[in-house]
């Protein structure tokens, strides 16, 4: 097959958000933004990633050109615990689903989070905003807070390994639940 009939057959193209189409946390640049509209002609695509629905709005939605093809759109905020798609006939993003945690759940890993930092001994030196965050499906610890400078997240841990440790004592704890890196900076718990 040549690169060319294999081009043909791809239906769907994902990718992560942040760090892949755009700067953590940035609207996606003017031709990132082009580009994905010209994909959305030829094929589905799919943007997953940790953030919530507000930024996945303030970083991609709002950012497309008015020409973009929303209908192939598929965004999927919170490690894709929740889907959105475009509703033509309301002109507004809708949600599909979304994979709630119960309070009880809430409250384990809110717990859970306390103990691990605890047992691990991490103490940032500086932070930047709140450090965890309840995104309804999925809760997510910022290590420096959600604030942080892009500069301070991209060299506190670039080998992972200050996570790793955070990570490894947060499975113990919660062994039911999906424990997995997120971004520069972050942990996140999903079902």
């Amino acid at each position: 097959m040549t690169c060319g009939e294999y081009a043909n057959k791809i239906e769907l193209v994902a990718f992560d958000l942040d760090g892949t189409l755009a700067i953590s946390k940035q609207a996606i640049q003017q031709n990132m933004a082009e580009a994905l509209s010209s994909l959305l002609q030829v094929a589905q695509v799919a943007v997953i990633s940790g953030g919530d629905w507000p930024q996945f709005a303030k970083q991609i939605a709002s950012r497309l050109p008015p020409t973009a093809d929303l209908s192939e759109l598929w965004l999927m905020p919170t490690s894709g615990t929740k889907l959105y798609r475009f509703d033509a006939s309301t002109h507004a993003w809708q949600t599909v689903y979304a994979d709630l945690f119960t309070s009880e759940t809430k409250d384990s890993i809110l717990q859970a989070f306390d103990a691990s930092l605890e047992a691990t001994g991490f103490k940032p030196s500086q932070t930047w905003g709140e450090r965890i965050e309840d995104r309804g499906s999925q809760i997510t610890f910022s290590a420096l807070g959600q604030e942080a400078p892009i500069s301070e997240k991209q060299t506190w841990d670039p080998d992972f390994a200050k996570r790793k440790v955070i990570q490894a004592d947060l499975k113990k704890r919660l062994p039911d639940l999906s424990i997995n890196m997120g971004g520069t900076t972050s942990i996140d718990v999903t079902k």
